[in-house]
């Protein structure tokens, strides 16, 4: 049998007996995949740029000159001639919600911006088309037009819906994902009258005169409404492993080969739909599952729940490794926690809100992360972002340093003071590039909440988090944010003074940097002799056109583990 592909000498020496004489003889070597004549970015410091590699078995055994990678090319090498065209490794998405952006039971879109009222008819005909569940589901609506009609002396957005849908329980999830819009038969089955206490992390909205609730829930108020929407049933893991599957058909699409899902609900059956997927050989990416830390749920319960989850090694690419915790809610809300009152204070409470305050996410992270737990916390305002990581840092206090990968996402708002302390601490700093909104002059957004002063100081400073030397990644959010990382590192460069340096830079965040955030960097991330064949290429030259239209950039192949799971 002629050998595919031997190691040290390329190969082992083949010993043979001539006349009695042992005669040692080279072994030809031979890849099962040649990428030739690219342009390939590789993203290792020491080898920046070559113009072919040799696969074997999926890991990368050459990188090198086109002429070089021919010796491994055999009768049954597959070659692929890149004529040119630009190739960087795989792309990881560490932050995106796979399951609910493609989950089939949201069967009822809401366009931002419309009137309540007008929504009647589409929720109408939605009821008579849900799949997967007895609820009406659906989402897009704008709390801010909800809460203007309102005002107004519009109708409560409970009487509106109860008109739409007066038979069934109903919710609405709000565009930002941080309020449901429900009818009286959600309320009922939540618990929620005039009452009812507001559940940790979350808001019920209220009458003033009456203490009825409006239909309105903020934050963890709405999770209790959607968990019981989502309760697992057989039809329900069927949309749940098809959403799955629709999820990598779009993360390939856009050369994303790693991602991690940033709110895995392990009670709405999540963890099986990704298992179910794995185990028939169609997983096209590796994924790193954060199991969601339910606000509501007893803490001894679900520490002990989320313990016996801890799976390194579910599958070769699916893990179920970190923790996936919101200390704060979200501005337009005003429920992320900040440390100065909101200017003008409208919803939740004049400073935010806490899903888990720095006591329980202490508690949690101390308990968890000797398992092997990494943590992926959910920090919008200034407060959550020190209350976290005064969390982390009293972990770090009570077990020592373990080697853990925590990091804080989102980091709109962040204390000038509480910079330096991601180095400090080794906590990664995971910012979303990938909306509009990021862009100069991005704190507009933010001035009726903060202030300008406030604004102008601490949101969404991505070039002071580099500078410090935090370990940045960009992630998409997803659906939140555009899915295309190429958005993300456009953005990422065109923010003015608070832009990341260099392209290089913006390509690391979402290769080498996501891959230490996903404990995989000794295996991917860069394109290196001994590491994964995960990669992508495009069809633009990034390093030779204007940060403006990196943007615009289409995948035209994408590879996992040396196969093909995209190709344009």
């Amino acid at each position: 049998m002629r050998p595919r592909f031997l190691a040290p000498l390329f190969g082992a020496a083949l010993c043979l007996l001539n006349g009695g004489v042992s005669v040692a003889i080279a072994a030809e070597p031979v890849a099962d995949t040649l990428l030739l004549n690219g342009r390939i970015y590789t993203v290792d410091g020491s080898q920046p740029w070559v113009e072919a590699l040799a696969i074997d078995a999926g890991v990368i055994v050459f990188a090198g000159t086109t002429a070089q990678a021919r010796r491994f090319q055999g009768e049954g090498t597959r070659v692929i001639d890149l004529d040119g065209a630009m190739a960087l490794p795989g792309l990881h998405d560490s932050h995106l919600h796979p399951l609910e952006a493609f989950h089939g039971a949201w069967t009822c879109f809401l366009p931002g911006g419309h009137p309540p009222e007008s929504y009647i008819p589409r929720l109408q005909d939605c009821a008579t088309r849900q799949i997967g569940t007895d609820w009406v589901l659906g989402f897009g609506h704008s709390i801010t037009n909800m809460l203007r009609a309102q005002a107004e002396g519009g109708r409560a957005p409970v009487e509106i819906l109860d008109e739409a849908i007066p038979d069934r329980p109903a919710a609405m999830l709000e565009g930002t994902s941080h309020s449901v819009w429900a009818n009286s038969l959600a309320l009922a089955a939540a618990g929620f009258d005039a009452e009812s206490a507001d559940p940790p992390g979350g808001v019920i909205l209220r009458d003033p005169q009456s203490g009825e609730p409006t239909g309105l829930l903020l934050d963890g108020a709405g999770e209790i409404v959607m968990d019981l929407a989502f309760a697992p049933s057989p039809a329900m893991q069927a949309l749940n492993e098809r959403a799955v599957r629709d999820s990598l058909v779009a993360m390939n699409r856009n050369g994303i080969t790693s991602f991690a899902d940033a709110r895995a609900h392990w009670r709405r059956g999540y963890l099986e739909a990704y298992r179910t997927v794995a185990d028939g050989g169609d997983l096209t990416a590796r994924a790193l599952l954060g199991l969601w830390a339910y606000p509501y749920l007893n803490d001894d319960e679900q520490i002990a729940a989320l313990r016996s989850l801890y799976d390194a090694s579910v599958h070769p690419r699916l893990r179920f490794t970190q923790i996936k915790a919101y200390a704060d809610g979200e501005v337009s809300h005003t429920s992320a926690a900040l440390l100065a009152p909101y200017r003008n204070y409208q919803l939740a409470s004049p400073r935010g809100l806490n899903y888990f305050d720095r006591a329980r996410l202490t508690r949690y992270i101390t308990e968890l992360e000797p398992i092997g737990f990494d943590f992926h916390i959910h920090t919008i305002g200034d407060r959550g972002v020190r209350e976290a990581l005064d969390a982390i840092a009293s972990a770090r206090q009570a077990n020592g340093d373990l080697g853990r990968r925590h990091r804080l996402t989102h980091l709109e708002i962040v204390a000038p003071a509480d910079i330096p302390r991601f180095v400090a601490l080794d906590v990664v700093a995971d910012v979303q590039m990938s909306s509009s909104f990021v862009l100069p002059p991005e704190t507009r957004f933010y001035r009726p909440y903060l202030g300008a002063r406030r604004a102008m100081e601490r949101v969404l400073r991505l070039r002071d988090l580099w500078e410090s030397g935090a370990r940045v990644v960009l992630s998409s959010d997803y659906d939140v944010g555009a899915l295309s990382p190429f958005v993300g590192m456009q953005n990422s460069l065109t923010r003015g003074d608070q832009s990341l340096p260099t392209l290089d830079a913006a390509i690391r965040a979402y290769t080498i940097n996501a891959a230490y955030l996903m404990q995989q960097e000794d295996r991917l991330g860069s394109l290196e002799v001994g590491k994964l064949a995960d990669l992508v290429v495009i069809d633009q030259q990034l390093f030779d056109i204007a940060p403006e239209q990196i943007g615009a950039t289409r995948v035209t192949l994408t590879m996992v583990g040396g196969d093909v799971v995209f190709q344009r």
